[in-house]
């Protein structure tokens, strides 16, 4: 039976008067006495309310995860081909809704809690614990609105509706934020438990550390590459390397077996690559993220930048010169020949899945299935909004790449020696996975090579080294359609692979030769088309479908209008500020400034 702790419905906190008497009290909501905060019950179903904010994993029901594709954190990158291009946002928004990112309730309620904890008669331990948790939290909070909004106000007490001094002050400097956020994270990781319940169920020391190195490694690559500040960039960076290394000594977690495994299981207790995960239970909660890549046709789907970002089973770049295990890309399962297996866990390798052959099709013709258990696509829970297959929320292999990329970012800036061991203790053992199976790297002197090859990619840009170039490689690659490569782009100031134009790849699906294909998809299913089971199909079948050149063979191009591409301006690095929050303060007397180019 699964543990069903994430997927039972959350007691909300309500606080009421004490003063109500001779009524009876709602049975979703708490009074606010010294008794409730006194018991680690009380405390416990307070801070539950927030996990599906924080954790939300697959979401629930139809609300789409930021997994694959159809949200914004998913389609702003270059990882999707789409029929219709997810435009960055244009305008700032003129209102302020309950779901805005530029919200601070939130913020609010974690220091209520911390208040009232804080001031309960708990023993040192509990008291600490629960303080941490909330505390790390609020650093989620606002390691989020600073990579969102970057400068925004800090506030770590509860204010009073009529405190407009407080209430309206000015947005605190982002290094000053992060360093608040940054003592959070050691107060948590020091003094959460490092056992709380059911493991990867609930927060402890280790989901603590684990995110703790994400958001360092977003902020350090942010200060290098955004803000230009190197030394906040080496104190971040260090700081994201102790926390993933603080997991790594400790030796509880090693890969599993089957890379597919991480986002298809039905139940993810007890895998040892998991940190954290969300549950999914039949009939308790369930969502979505399934059934858009096994019922309805993908209007996003892998670009030829994502595919050609994975290597050939000999370690090397697809174009290097001399690689001859590339077989080309002209036809399909010669593409897919001799690569790393982690592409085809994230593509269809029984072929491509084209828009007026295929009821399901691909906008692309590569059709995604990374999050499809192959035993529940015709049954309910591989289905609808009825999915059950469970959501990994924080993995080891992350934790993995988060240290290898702290590292070499801190050896370009010469404040770390990179070394051998590095890569044997973090990507090495990421390619050892039994279903991956893929060459070591060796570092050799400034570059890195596989089986006495230098590794030297024509397509590398030419302001990043090869050695970050094949580990941000790695990282997309084994991290794929987990909601990262957006922030990843940010934080590397590489926006511009997201643009259509500048990264012509991004608009560009398989090669297809209409001809070849027909005979070949004809000769395939004669036995069906005889039976009439199947009817075959002819050139009109791929008439909706655009080339990049004139004639039969080409690559698929899902947008053809130069106008509907998707473009990108220095200013989409931040989020705009709504323009009533500006508005709202200036009636009261402040001033809030917007971002710049907003």
């Amino acid at each position: 039976m699964k543990t069903k702790i994430l997927t039972l419905a959350m007691l909300s906190l309500a606080l009421i008067s004490c003063d109500d008497f001779l009524t009876r009290d709602p049975k979703d909501t708490v009074k606010d006495t010294p008794s409730f905060w006194n018991s680690e019950y009380g405390i416990r179903i307070s801070v539950l309310d927030y996990y599906t904010t924080y954790f939300p994993g697959y979401r629930s029901g139809w609300t789409r995860a930021d997994n694959f594709a159809e949200t914004n954190v998913a389609d702003w990158n270059d990882d999707n081909a789409q029929n219709k291009a997810t435009f960055f946002t244009t305008v700032a928004p003129t209102t302020t809704t309950a779901t805005s990112d530029w919200n601070f309730t939130r913020v609010h309620g974690l220091n209520l809690l911390i208040e009232r904890i804080s001031g309960n008669t708990m023993e040192d331990e509990p008291k600490n614990h629960w303080l941490g948790v909330v505390r790390f939290l609020r650093a989620m909070e606002y390691a989020g609105l600073v990579s969102k909004f970057g400068d925004v106000p800090y506030y770590d007490t509860t204010v009073g509706s009529a405190d407009y001094k407080q209430l309206y002050r000015a947005r605190d400097p982002r290094a000053t934020v992060m360093d608040k956020v940054l003592d959070d994270l050691k107060f948590a990781t020091t003094h959460i438990r490092v056992t709380d319940g059911t493991a990867g169920l609930v927060i402890n020391r280790d989901v603590a550390n684990a995110f703790a190195s994400r958001i360092m490694l977003f902020e350090g690559t942010w200060q290098k590459y955004r803000e230009k500040n190197n030394d906040l960039a080496k104190k971040y960076l260090k700081e994201a390397m102790d926390f993933a290394k603080t997991i790594m000594d400790e030796n509880k977690y090693t890969l599993c077996d089957n890379y597919k495994a991480l986002t298809t299981s039905v139940d993810l207790a007890g895998n040892p690559e998991i940190i954290m995960y969300r549950s999914y239970v039949e009939g308790v909660v369930t969502h979505s993220l399934m059934a858009f890549q096994n019922t309805e046709k993908e209007e996003s789907s892998p670009s030829r930048s994502f595919v050609d970002a994975f290597l050939t089973k000999n370690g090397l770049p697809i174009h290097q010169v001399g690689n001859t295990e590339f077989k080309g890309d002209t036809w399909y399962f010669d593409e897919i020949t001799n690569r790393d297996p982690r592409l085809t866990d994230n593509i269809d390798a029984t072929g491509l899945q084209l828009p007026g052959v295929a009821g399901v099709s691909a906008a692309s013709g590569y059709f995604a299935n990374r999050f499809v258990n192959e035993s529940l696509k015709n049954q309910a829970g591989g289905r609808s909004n009825t999915c059950i297959t469970d959501a990994p929320v924080m993995k080891y292999n992350e934790v993995l790449m988060n240290y290898i990329e702290a590292a070499a970012e801190l050896a370009g800036l010469n404040a770390y020696t990179l070394t051998q061991a590095d890569f044997d203790k973090t990507i090495n053992v990421i390619r050892d996975r039994k279903s991956t199976s893929m060459p070591h790297l060796t570092l050799t002197g400034s570059n890195l090579s596989v089986g006495g090859v230098v590794i030297n990619d024509p397509d590398r840009d030419d302001d990043v080294s090869s050695i970050l170039w094949e580990i941000r490689r790695e990282r997309r690659t084994e991290l794929a359609y987990e909601g990262l490569r957006f922030n990843d782009l940010r934080r590397w100031s590489k926006l511009q692979y997201a643009d259509m134009n500048l990264n012509p790849k991004l608009n560009k699906g398989a090669w297809l030769d209409k001809d070849r294909y027909v005979a070949w998809y004809n000769e395939t299913n004669k036995a069906a088309i005889a039976a009439g089971t199947m009817k075959a199909i002819t050139l009109e079948n791929l008439e909706s479908l655009n080339l990049d050149r004139s004639g039969n063979a080409g690559y698929i191009v899902p947008i053809t209008k130069a106008a509907l591409l998707r473009v990108y301006a220095d200013k989409d690095y931040l989020y705009p500020i709504p323009l009533d929050q500006i508005t709202l303060y200036k009636s009261r007397g402040y001033e809030l400034k917007q971002n710049p180019g907003w």
